[in-house]
């Protein structure tokens, strides 16, 4: 576990849909905190049903930062957010209140607790732009396997769907010589927090999914998506290459039927909180508390923090 000495932060996290929301907002009323959201979707204005972002409600109960930062087709990295999450820790902080940080996404939790080394320093935009212009050279059903060949670490660890960081290692490589991989190693400057991560047996949560996935079609899923495909957006899009969006483009160019595109969001949102907890349990500093006592249980952590 990282040194909690002067514990800036509190993070709970997990997979999608292990139910991070409501433990982070008791907790945080509790502890008369507010809440910073980690989510690499949740980033991105305009896409609110399929990233299951936080009701008006819960926005009321506590106050929630980190949310619609970006418009959709731009580029948003785990530095951009260690960078805006960092300044908003330090508000919050300054109001005498406890940062409650919230998420998923593992490498923007990374990146913010400085365990991530920066992979850009000292490059240009021009120097960028010709990375981001060989990995557009590459056809998008052969990135996944050209990542294999120069980072097979980073492959491994990236599904071939997940097209927009399966880009952004190619970019780093194009632009650094090194795999993404070897740079993720440490280096940035620490920040000493507490770091929950919220486990369910895996039926369990597959279960959850499937309720959350039936709660978002009858919230009207497949019209916000069709709204964005009307639109002239693409899977390709940086935040449209999102499970539960980009999915239902084969459907509404004819090649696919609704119940097979639900099937479809069903099984890659499985995988990925797979993918999920398989990261979180790689992480030696998280500590693991079964999500339905999670609530007292982070609590008395953070109390005993010292």
């Amino acid at each position: 576990m990282l040194p909690l000495e002067e514990a800036r932060y509190l993070v709970v996290a997990g997979p999608t849909a292990v139910g991070k929301t409501a433990v982070a907002l008791e907790v945080a009323e509790e502890l008369d905190g507010e809440i910073v959201i980690a989510d690499s979707r949740q980033v991105y204005r305009g896409l609110e049903i399929g990233t299951a972002k936080p009701t008006a409600d819960e926005r009321s109960r506590v106050p929630h930062h980190m949310l619609d930062v970006v418009d959709l087709g731009q580029r948003y990295t785990a530095a951009d957010f260690a960078a805006q999450a960092g300044e908003t820790i330090d508000a919050i902080r300054s109001r005498g209140r406890v940062p409650v940080v919230c998420g998923g996404t593992g490498l923007y939790l990374a990146a913010l607790a400085g365990l991530l080394d920066p992979v850009e320093e000292g490059a240009g935009e021009s120097e960028r732009e010709e990375a981001r212009a060989r990995v557009a050279a590459i056809p998008a059903t052969e990135r996944h396997a050209a990542l294999a060949r120069v980072d097979e670490p980073s492959a491994t660890r990236l599904h071939a769907a997940d097209r927009q960081r399966v880009d952004r290692a190619l970019e780093v490589w194009f632009l650094t010589g090194e795999p993404l991989s070897r740079l993720q190693s440490g280096g940035g400057a620490a920040r000493p927090h507490l770091a929950i991560r919220l486990d369910r047996p895996r039926v369990e949560l597959a279960a959850r999914i499937d309720r959350r996935l039936d709660a978002m079609l009858d919230a009207g899923l497949e019209a916000e998506a069709r709204a964005l495909w009307e639109d002239g957006w693409t899977p390709e899009d940086p935040g449209i290459d999102t499970i539960g969006y980009q999915e239902w483009w084969p459907h509404f160019e004819g090649a696919l039927g609704r119940d097979e595109t639900i099937a479809a969001i069903r099984t890659a949102t499985r995988q990925y909180a797979k993918r999920q907890t398989t990261w979180f349990r790689n992480q030696g500093h998280y500590v693991a508390v079964p999500a339905g006592e999670a609530r007292d249980r982070v609590m008395q952590l953070w109390r005993d923090r010292r």
